[in-house]
Order: structure tokens, then sequence, then C-alpha cells
């Protein structure tokens, strides 16, 4: 990689683009450009070794060259090419993606599968089997705010130090949290929070359609009802628990948290019939008991968490982002 991560790089890249007749790299980096009528534009070239948000902004800090600036890395991630353009600074990576645009060039191209980019990181830490990182994830979330010195974290989530640290680390490169002295704390949740939701809508998840007579809100009262008279927790999530944080849209489907040992006595208690089509309640099966972490009750009824009811959200069809956007705004960056 060391090798092919070079000035050589950019100029077989720049070779290969049709507007350019010839392109040379002197010993400063600065690559002079002849394109059209012999017209010549010279761009500086900086190496990064790394394509996170944290390494390259660094290295946009360091720039000192009034000449237009093009990084060279092995990956680009997608926050990181935001974080480049915004900053009117171009971008190459080892799958030829790029964003260049000065002066009479502009050459953009995305898409190309790049092997070099870490692709387990940032799956690995949303996905469902990952659940302590949930937990911490979860914890950070609850009130984004909040500075956290690692063993506070730990403590907190019941794990170690060195889980909260991989996380953490994580969050870093990607510049969705900053570590101070005083500890780290979320600086752009809104950006975990859609990543998370990408990775948590591609896992499997097990859904129980059922049928009641009864409307809507009586549905849900009971539901209310279960935890005193028969022990069973159960959360209003989906919809139902959307409304209960910002009522922004109209529904017609019950959607509920509820532990795969309580599903069939919450039916019976309920009086619901399950359906294979036509349902009006929807049980959502915890795969774990994190989900309900943070959980809370609004006016009498159990909700799950805004950070959980806005990844439930994300996945519902009709209106579900709507209402998930306007959670993720009121309720989680506060």
């Amino acid at each position: 990689m060391k090798q092919m991560l070079s000035p050589n790089m950019f100029i077989s890249f720049a070779s290969s683009l049709p507007i350019v007749h010839d392109c040379k790299v002197d010993s400063d980096k600065v690559a002079t450009l002849k394109i059209r009528n012999d017209e010549e534009i010279k761009i500086q070239l900086v190496i990064s070794a790394d394509g996170y948000p944290k390494q390259i902004k660094e290295a946009i800090s360091r720039m000192d060259s009034d000449m237009y600036c093009v990084i060279l890395a092995p990956y680009i991630t997608d926050q990181t090419a935001e974080l480049c353009k915004n900053a009117d600074v171009g971008f190459l990576d080892l799958a030829g993606n790029c964003y260049i645009a000065y002066e009479s060039l502009y050459v953009e191209i995305k898409g190309n599968k790049n092997e070099n980019k870490p692709g387990r990181g940032a799956k690995s830490i949303y996905e469902r089997s990952s659940v302590v990182s949930s937990v911490i994830l979860r914890m950070l979330l609850e009130n984004s705010g909040r500075k956290w010195k690692l063993k506070e974290l730990a403590e907190a989530a019941g794990c170690s130090i060195g889980q909260v640290s991989k996380v953490k680390d994580f969050l870093v490169k990607q510049v969705y949290v900053e570590q101070t002295s005083d500890g780290i704390s979320v600086i752009d949740p809104k950006a975990i929070m859609h990543d998370w939701a990408k990775v948590y809508a591609d896992s499997d998840e097990e859904r129980i359609q059922c049928y009641s007579l009864s409307e809507i809100t009586d549905i849900e009262a009971k539901i209310s009802k279960m935890k005193d008279e028969k022990g069973i927790d159960c959360f209003l999530t989906g919809f139902s628990g959307g409304v209960r944080y910002q009522p922004v849209v109209r529904y017609q489907k019950v959607h509920a948290l509820i532990g795969a040992n309580d599903l069939e006595e919450a039916i019976d208690f309920l009086g619901l019939k399950k359906v294979d089509s036509g349902a009006n309640v929807i049980f959502l099966v915890k795969y774990n008991d994190c989900v309900s972490l943070n959980s809370r009750m609004i006016k009498g009824s159990p909700v799950a968490s805004p950070v959980q009811v806005f990844l439930d959200c994300m996945s519902l069809k009709g209106r579900g982002e709507e209402i998930a956007e306007a959670i993720l705004n009121k309720e989680i960056c506060k």
C-alpha cells in the first residue's frame, strides 16, 4: 500500500483523464497539469496513510499551501468525502474514487469498490450481535451532551474499560466523539444514529403480526396494564412510541417490543389473533434486553428509549423516517 500511495498514483490517475494532456509532480509534491490549450493547473498533493475523518481533518489543519490541495489516501469514507468538500479540498483513493474541483478542472468519481477500506469497524459496533457496544452507544446517546470518563462509562455500561476504549477509538476516528482531559463526549449524534440505523435495518428481526378488533388507543392502554396485572414488560415503539415523543404523524398500527418468553401470554391477555396479513399490532421480539435500556413511562405508557424508537421507526414504511428525524432532533441531539 505504501508503494502505491505516492505521487505516481496521482500521475497515473490524471494521465487517464481525457482533458489532461500531461501531468508531472516535483519533489515538493506539487502536480502540474496541462489541460485544454496547454493551460497549466498546479495542485498540492498531500498523502495520508489513513482515510478516517479524524486523520483527514488533521491533515487539512496542517496544510500551509496557498494552492488547491488534493489528499491521496488508501480509502475515503462518505464522512471524509463530505469533510473534504466542505473544506474545499480534493481527494483521490486507491480505488479511483475522487473529487477535484479547481478552476476549469472538475472530476468526481464515486462508488468504486475499495478493498483497502476497513470493512468491519463500522458494522461491528452497530450490529445487533455486538450487545456491549450497543449498551455503550445507548449510554452515550441518552445524554449526548455529557462528558464521560472511560471508567465511569464502563461502570455505567457494565463492561470493561477496554471494551469502552474500542468503541471510543472508532467513534473518535469518525469524528463523532471527541476526547479531552474532561472525558469523551458526543459531537455528532446525528451521524452515529444514521450509521447505526443503516446497519440495524439490515439485520434480521422477528416480527409477530397480530390483529385486534379493538381501537388502537384501547390496545395501547391495555398494554400499559400488562406490567401491573401480569408482570410482563412490553414497550411501545415504532409509531406508537414515536408519537409519545413527537406527535407528528397519524398511524394505524401498534408497535411494541416484547421478550420471546412473554409473547404468547401477552397475545392472550390482549385478546389478539396471529395473522399473516392485515395486522394492526406488530410485536418486535427483543433480541436482547439492551433494547429496553433507558425506556420510560410517558403519560402512563411504557415507551422504549428515543434511541430505540428512532432505530425502529427508520425501518418503517410510510412516514417512519419523518418521525424518526423529529425524535432525533428533539430528544437525542439535546
